[in-house]
């Protein structure tokens, strides 16, 4: 998949940008590579950034449905036309289940892994009667419900602008993507691969996510080999566009841990 088709953006926070610090950022459902604005602009100086659009954003030319492994193709064809070889990748919601399955069938590529408000198995019946109502044109009517998954109450009223963003995103998604989306979430189940992951791993959950709560952020830390978990208070499912600079400084204390210079300091 050419770099155009993923809607890649290559990025470096400024000052000299070292190539072992590269961070890749996987996008939730229904939204874009801009959902990282915060996030990105609060990072250090000299840190490379490569983030993208997946593919429930417009799905490839004649196909209506995809898997997890589709996904986790399109997050190492990212990798490769931004001409990295291994990155820190961090996730959230379906990039977290994406970052997952990356870490376990390439540990190579994944050189630290940090898994933002997400789940080893997403809830069956969830997805299953989500994408029943997108296929029968019921898309519309989910998207105040999804807002309020997305964000606390009180972002919502003190954050208007950002809100708005966010929604508008959600409302202009492809709904053809989306409902094929809704599969994978439904199917999807990493567990067996968890206790493979070679990464270090950062699974950060929301205090208030509904969608994810923080026993499935929990189950994740327990599972993978080398992990630890953060939750972050008063925070919805969308934690990055919430908080962007708390999720900003984890990320950066985590791939600092695991820097080549200066080893592991867990």
């Amino acid at each position: 998949m050419r770099s155009r088709e993923l809607g890649l953006v290559r990025t470096s926070t400024g000052g000299e940008t070292r190539s072992d610090s590269a961070v890749l950022f996987v996008n939730s459902l229904a939204t874009t590579a801009r959902m990282w604005d915060g996030v990105i602009s609060s990072l250090p100086a000299g840190i490379a950034t490569v983030r993208y659009d997946q593919r429930d954003r417009g799905l490839p030319a004649g196909e209506t449905s995809f898997t997890v492994d589709d996904l986790v193709d399109d997050l190492f064809a990212a990798l490769d036309a931004a001409e990295v070889e291994s990155a820190h990748v961090v996730g959230v919601s379906l990039g977290g289940l994406v970052g997952l399955r990356a870490a376990a069938v390439a540990p190579g590529r994944v050189r630290t892994l940090t898994a933002i408000c997400c789940a080893a198995r997403f809830r069956r019946d969830v997805w299953v009667e989500r994408g029943r109502l997108v296929r029968a044109g019921n898309f519309p009517s989910l998207v105040p419900g999804i807002i309020d998954r997305w964000f606390t109450p009180e972002f919502q009223r003190e954050h208007p602008g950002i809100v708005a963003a966010r929604r508008a995103e959600l409302e202009a998604t492809d709904q053809a993507g989306y409902a094929a989306a809704c599969e994978v979430l439904a199917t999807a189940d990493v567990n067996d691969d968890l206790p493979a992951i070679q990464a270090p791993t950062l699974a950060v959950s929301g205090e208030a996510d509904t969608a994810n709560p923080v026993t499935d952020l929990e189950h994740i830390a327990w599972a993978v080999p080398m992990s630890r978990h953060v939750m972050l208070p008063r925070t919805a499912h969308l934690a990055p566009v919430e908080q962007p600079g708390l999720v900003a400084g984890l990320v950066h204390r985590h791939i600092s841990d695991y820097a080549p210079s200066g080893g592991a300091a867990r």
